[in-house]
């Protein structure tokens, strides 16, 4: 009979006349070993899990990594022809808003004027004001540390712009409502404000960014209006058209499509064609000068938080906590989706603007206002829920983990 004892043992046997060491297993090893196993397969499995949830943060990063080994694939004149797919790739991208945007939001809440107002000027007026004002402030300062001329100079002032041009975009049409109903706040005035700012945008912003870059006098204007209306009004006019023609429920039709998935691949395709254009020629930007900008902006967006709460709270005192917290995300987030093709039909014919250069605060502070507004998700749910006005009946809340709400 075979007996297990609690320790590895030794044994000598020989075999062919020489005699070596068989070592024979204990049952606790055997278990520590299987539990192991288990343990670096769960471990997997969730890394796994929060890489599908991120995937668009991380498809940003392969395709800047993929421009810069390879920038003859997708630059100008390349074998990808962005010249003809990148018009087409804005057209989807915005035809899908069309589709997606809910116009009967935009009726149950319009009454909550307090809210919209907060909103829109305190995205689209007041920080723009605040942003530019700092980033002059910086580049007076910059011409003082660095040498006019030097590439250090450029690329710090070219980053600088990108600040600007940010501190421009509206709200964004899915991250601000997602994490509002993660909260269990206002969504239907975050929605409302999400649409809003769409349409606001697709006018207010491309002025704003001439005028903040100067070059109005250098993009042909009949081209920038071309563009704007075949890219950008008209798909969206068009997808709201058949949102309302062709299908009876289109919520329910367009939850087996994934529309924002689809939006989400082909914006990746325009960062990587914008990236190519820039890798074929000249560009370094210092590592330290990123991680200042990535310490600036999270800095900045948490002013922003904590300067539009104060504004609303004092100016309306009547607006719960819900409302707070849905006027808190629509105000601080910016649009990459609407962004990304707005500088590229604006700014993709001038050769004295490095688009993937201003784009790179844009793209900066799209993962630091995910990342942002999901670790606030807890303590503002406990928050809200202790609101005297509302005793804690707000909407329910989504059941997805924080870190992987947010989409594009």
């Amino acid at each position: 009979a075979r007996l297990w004892l609690p320790a590895t043992i030794v044994a000598p046997t020989s075999v062919n006349g020489a005699s070596h060491s068989a070592r024979v297993a204990s049952p606790m090893s055997s278990d520590k070993s299987d539990k192991c196993i288990q343990a670096a397969s769960v471990a997997l499995r969730d890394l796994f899990e929060r890489m599908k949830r991120q995937w668009f943060i991380l498809s940003v990063i392969i395709a800047i990594v993929a421009a810069h080994a390879a920038p003859w694939v997708g630059k100008k004149g390349g074998p990808l022809m962005p010249s003809v797919a990148v018009p087409f790739a804005v057209a989807c991208i915005f035809l899908i808003i069309g589709l997606s945007l809910k116009t009967r939001q935009l009726k149950d809440t319009i009454l909550q004027w307090r809210i919209h107002t907060t909103v829109q000027l305190f995205s689209l007026l007041l920080t723009p004001l605040i942003m530019c004002s700092a980033a002059n402030g910086c580049e007076a300062l910059a011409d003082r540390i660095f040498t006019p001329g030097t590439e250090d100079y450029k690329s710090l002032i070219s980053l600088l712009e990108g600040v600007k041009v940010l501190s421009c975009m509206p709200s964004p049409v899915s991250s601000a409502v997602i994490l509002t109903k993660a909260v269990g706040a206002n969504e239907a005035a975050a929605a409302f404000n999400a649409t809003l700012g769409s349409f606001l945008g697709v006018l207010i912003t491309p002025l704003m960014l001439l005028q903040i870059t100067g070059t109005a006098a250098e993009v042909p204007i009949m081209q920038m209006i071309s563009g704007l209306g075949t890219q950008i009004v008209f798909p969206i006019v068009l997808g709201q058209s058949l949102r309302g023609l062709l299908f009876k429920n289109p919520d329910e039709f367009f939850k087996t499509i994934p529309l924002s998935k689809i939006s989400s691949g082909t914006l990746v395709f325009i960062i990587y064609t914008v990236f190519c254009d820039t890798f074929s020629g000249n560009f370094e930007v210092e590592i330290e000068v990123l991680l200042g900008l990535v310490i600036f902006l999270l800095l900045w967006m948490i002013f922003l938080i904590f300067l539009v709460y104060t504004l609303a709270s004092t100016a309306f005192p009547s607006l719960s906590r819900s409302d707070l917290v849905a006027i808190i995300f629509c105000s601080t987030h910016k649009s990459l989706t609407l962004g990304m093709p707005l500088l590229k039909i604006l700014f993709g014919g001038d050769p004295d603007i490095s688009i993937a250069v201003i784009s790179i605060p844009l793209l900066i502070y799209h993962p630091l206002q995910i990342l942002l507004g999901s670790c606030l998700i807890v303590p503002m749910q406990k928050w809200v829920d202790k609101d005297p006005q509302t005793k804690g009946a707000n909407t329910p809340r989504l059941n997805a983990k924080p870190n992987g709400v947010v989409a594009p």
